[in-house]
């Protein structure tokens, strides 16, 4: 019958075969990790470009909208400023962090990186909720469910439309 040797040496060339034909084959393509948000394409082409001033406006209406008081301004960087609020309301007692962040050519969108950035901040300063606010767009990845504080995100589109409704001119 078969020997021992005999097995031993089918399964390296078997191995062999195999470690041809693995090398032999097309290397997987590259994956788009984090492709921009499809609400780019929806974007409104007739509105000019935001401001960090525009999303302070804002800002201000959610947080008079919220009985939310302004208790300190963090400059982040030239492009993003950090606002630490805390509510007047006894019923949602707390303090609440809005991020402004304006897109720039270098930086098209936020990622991942930035919201768990912010997210360390929220949790720096013991808050347990943030808004996270910005001019550009958001990656895929920043929408998959994570732990920690919650933080709503308010990309472009989401910023014309609130301010709209809240009647801010653009």
């Amino acid at each position: 019958m078969f020997s021992i040797l005999g097995i031993a040496l089918g399964a390296i060339i078997l191995g062999m075969f195999l470690a041809v034909f693995i090398t032999k084959s097309q290397p997987p393509q590259p994956i788009q990790f984090a492709p921009p948000e499809d609400d780019e394409a929806k974007d409104p082409k007739n509105v000019r470009a935001l401001t960090l001033e525009d999303l302070y406006r804002l800002g201000e209406k959610i947080c008079e909208k919220n009985d939310l008081v302004l208790k300190d301004t963090i400059p982040v960087s030239d492009t993003e400023v950090y606002w630490v609020a805390e509510s007047k309301n006894e019923l949602f007692w707390g303090s609440y962090v809005l991020g402004f962040h304006q897109a720039t050519p270098q930086t098209p969108y936020i990622s991942m990186a930035t919201i768990l950035e912010f997210k360390d901040f929220i949790k720096s300063v013991t808050s347990a909720k943030g808004l996270y606010l910005t001019t550009g767009y958001y990656t895929k990845d920043v929408y998959q469910p994570l732990e920690g504080p919650k933080v709503n995100l308010y990309n472009r589109l989401k910023i014309i439309e609130e301010m709209q409704q809240a009647g801010l001119t653009l």
